[in-house]
Order: structure tokens, then C-alpha cells, then sequence
């Protein structure tokens, strides 16, 4: 079945990526809009994953190197390692989105960082539709029929740390419905809002996580 091709850049994501990124991988790449956009912000070398051939090629243009590969399949075994991990909405469309998660522990450089944006399901939006009885399936959205995995605020934290990641910095991105027509306290309302009630303001939760410490003595990395 053809899919649409991705593109595009998350800014809530790329705010939570560290200005010094290095070597990094997009995992479900789309056709390297955000790698792009990344190696423009600053220097950085981008390989980007994604299982869609016509992604790959478009990616293959604006970034170092491209893996086509299923990521519920894909083991990272070659002898890279890897300064930050971005994976922006591509978990949901996961089976097993913790066993990527365990396995990107061996490829991550000490100090490395895990950069995740995950749609919620509670958002207050998607909230109403339920309890108007209606769990219909859209073409893109927080009901994408790719689909796999759904999360809420405290599920989507036990996803990262279940896998053995610790959560560094987490926030929503969304906003308190109306807030539009407050003008320049638009901003500092959405903002406390989702501070407040992240499970149901934020139409999509975004993390930076880093490894223990002592995970590091537990991984055996390949040479560089």
C-alpha cells in the first residue's frame, strides 16, 4: 500500500535537541526535511531510517546517508555511534516501540542524548470525540490509521524509562482551547496550561532522555 510521503520539521522537537548535535539519527526520516533543516541550524551529520523507497531516495539528497529498514525489525549493528537519537513521531507506528528503544542503548555515544515526540491521545480534542462515542481512524492525526501504539502523559514516561532511558526534560506542546483571541497572552496562557495539565492540553508530548551512568559499564559499544 502507497503511503504519503513525509516531510516537514517538529519545532517543539527541534527545540529539544542540543546545539552542539554532532553525528546524528532521524529515525522515520520522511524525505530529510528535518535532517535538512538540522544540518542548516548548525554543523551536524544526519543518517536518516525509513522503510518508504520514494522517502529514501528524496532523504538521500539532503542527508549524509539513508537506511531503509523496518524499525520493527532493524537492529543497529554497525560500528557507528551516535552523539543523539531523534525519533519524532514514529514510535506509535510501532509494535514494540521498547525493544528500538533498548537496542539504540548500544549505538549512543556516553553523554548521548534520545530525542522522542509522541502524539497524545487525551488531548482534550480527542477527549470529546470519545465521549461523543465516536474512535474513527483519520489519515494523519492522533488517529492516523498507521497507528500502532497510543500514549497518554504517564504511559509514554514509562515507555522511555522501561527501556532504559532516563528522562532529562519533557514537556506538551499544545495549548488551553480559545486562547487564540487572548492576543499576547496567548503565549504564556498555552504554556501554563500545559505545564499544569500536560495530559490534556498537549497535542503531542516531547522528551530528551539520556542514559544512566551505570548503563554505559553494561553496554558493549562498537569501536568507532
Amino acid at each position: 500500500m502507497n503511503r504519503a510521503v513525509y516531510g516537514g520539521v517538529n519545532q517543539a522537537v527541534a527545540r529539544m535537541i542540543p546545539s552542539s548535535a554532532g553525528r546524528l539519527l532521524d529515525l522515520g526520516c520522511g524525505d530529510g526535511s528535518f535532517g535538512a533543516w538540522l544540518r542548516a541550524s548548525g554543523p551536524c551529520e544526519v543518517t536518516g531510517v525509513t522503510i518508504q523507497g520514494t522517502e529514501a531516495e528524496l532523504a538521500r539528497t539532503r542527508l549524509h546517508q539513508v537506511i531503509e529498514a523496518d524499525l520493527d525489525r532493524w537492529e543497529p549493528t554497525d560500528a557507528v555511534l551516535y552523539d543523539g537519537v531523534v525519533a519524532s513521531h514514529v514510535l506509535e507506528h510501532l509494535a514494540d516501540p521498547a525493544r528500538l528503544l533498548r537496542s539504540l542503548r548500544r549505538i549512543v555515544r556516553p553523554g548521548g542524548w534520545l530525542v522522542i515526540g509522541l502524539p497524545n491521545i487525551l488531548f482534550w480534542r480527542q477527549r470529546l470525540r470519545f465521549l461523543a462515542g465516536h474512535f474513527r481512524y483519520t489519515q494523519g492525526g492522533l488517529m492516523d490509521d498507521t497507528h500502532l501504539r497510543f500514549f497518554d502523559w504517564h504511559s509514554a514516561h514509562q515507555l522511555i524509562t522501561g527501556s532504559g532511558w532516563q528522562v532529562e526534560e519533557s514537556m506538551a506542546d499544545g495549548g488551553f482551547p480559545g486562547t487564540r483571541w487572548t492576543g499576547p497572552l496567548r503565549p504564556s496562557l498555552d504554556q501554563f496550561a500545559c505545564r499544569v495539565r500536560p495530559g490534556l492540553f498537549g497535542f503531542q508530548f516531547v522528551f530528551r532522555a539520556t542514559l544512566p551512568a551505570q548503563s554505559h559499564a553494561d553496554i558493549q559499544h562498537p569501536h568507532p
